[in-house]
């Protein structure tokens, strides 16, 4: 709580703070946006700016992936890899792929960060998947922050919950799943041998990455596609309920539903009082949809634009994380894609990582509603010019 606190004191009350978290967002943008590059060339040019996730977050996946198997194959990611694990060994006490995937999921996102630590994932301990998952629901991803600031979202809100979120996945995700066996990467980096799919050059890595992330960006389309699909049916089994009881205005959905829950949620993140159920309503679109769908109601949604900018702020930090059912079909489609051999283990924690990564999210927005001040809305109006 108190690294959390510290950064957002720096990411919201100094220039330098934001400056500098905003630069390293930029170069992970700017490194998965070499992939439309290639969607260009396979479509039209016109493509990329459709705004479709199909086409914004799937081909930046799968260019990753084929890169990642390049860096592994010339050594890179082992000597980084390494260096974290010492580092985070000796100051957190968390295991060298635990460090990398947490480092990295604000910059890359959560499918991308598993695939830093790909050769380890099969030997990972369960605290350890835990982990990896537990960060990947608590932030938002470089790759898809732009989007949300061209929505008008505080910029600066964005860049600074993707961080701070990250020291709260650790202290909660090991709360809930203590570390009880010996991790592998613990202090030093023993690299599996892999001679069944060692490839023979850099060409040969790279066209297996590419491979590799064509299948996953096919499981994370496919689970999405269902998971999305079965929460509409659950929705249209409660608006008939609803109907037959005469409960019609609103429907009645599970966003409903969860709005009345996360009202005493609201309540403790400090929203004002008359806007409590206006937030959790967006924090349970946030979790049964995804994040997009709550920032496109925030923004757009006549009866969230009238909130106050304190309710605005908090309701952008809660919400600011992937932790949603449709993430959850990419988590375990991901991860059991790159170890089949733990497909039960990941879907086993898989539930539990959720919960601990919304949780992370709502402490990132516990500590903006007391560091929060009008004066943010000043700095925001400086850095625009």
């Amino acid at each position: 709580m108190l690294t959390q606190f510290i950064i957002a004191l720096f990411v919201l009350r100094t220039h330098a703070g934001y400056d500098i978290f905003n630069f390293i967002s930029t170069l992970a943008r700017t490194l998965l946006g070499f992939a439309n590059q290639g969607v260009v060339f396979l479509t039209d040019e016109d493509v990329p700016n459709v705004g479709w996730f199909l086409i914004g977050v799937i081909p930046p996946i799968i260019f990753f992936v084929a890169l990642v198997a390049l860096l592994f194959h010339v050594g890179l990611i082992q000597w980084f890899i390494g260096k974290f694990a010492v580092f985070f060994f000796w100051t957190l006490r968390v295991s060298g792929g635990e460090a990398v995937v947490a480092s990295a999921t604000p910059f890359i996102g959560q499918g991308e960060s598993a695939m830093l630590i790909r050769p380890f994932v099969p030997y990972l301990t369960l605290a350890e998947l835990h982990q990896v998952m537990t960060c990947g629901f608590a932030t938002i991803a470089g790759s898809v922050l732009v989007a949300y600031i061209g929505l008008g979202l505080n910029a600066q809100a964005l860049v600074s919950s993707c961080i701070m979120s990250i020291p709260a996945s650790l202290a909660i995700s090991k709360m809930r799943y203590p570390e009880t066996e010996e991790s592998l990467t613990a202090g030093k980096v023993v690299v599996p041998e892999n001679e069944e799919d060692k490839a023979a050059n850099p060409l040969h890595a790279f066209a297996n990455g590419a491979w590799l992330g064509l299948k996953i960006a096919g499981m994370i389309v496919a689970t999405l596609l269902c998971i999305i699909a079965f929460v509409g049916l659950i929705n249209g089994l409660l608006t008939w309920w609803g109907g037959y009881w005469g409960i019609s205005n609103p429907d009645l959905t599970l966003q409903f539903l969860l709005g009345y829950i996360f009202y005493p949620v609201a309540w403790l993140l400090g929203v004002p009082k008359g806007e409590l159920l206006q937030v959790g309503e967006l924090i349970g679109q946030k979790i049964i949809i995804n994040e997009f769908a709550a920032f496109l109601a925030l923004t757009t949604d006549p009866r969230y634009t009238s909130l106050s900018p304190r309710a605005t702020i908090i309701a952008t930090y809660a919400c600011c994380g992937f932790g949603n059912i449709g993430s959850l079909g990419t988590q375990i489609g991901v991860l059991s894609q790159i170890a089949p051999n733990r497909g039960g283990d990941v879907s086993r924690v898989a539930i539990s990582a959720l919960i601990a990564g919304i949780f992370s999210t709502l402490t990132s927005a516990a500590v903006a509603g007391m560091v929060y001040t009008e004066g943010i809305g000043l700095a925001s109006k400086v850095l625009n010019q």
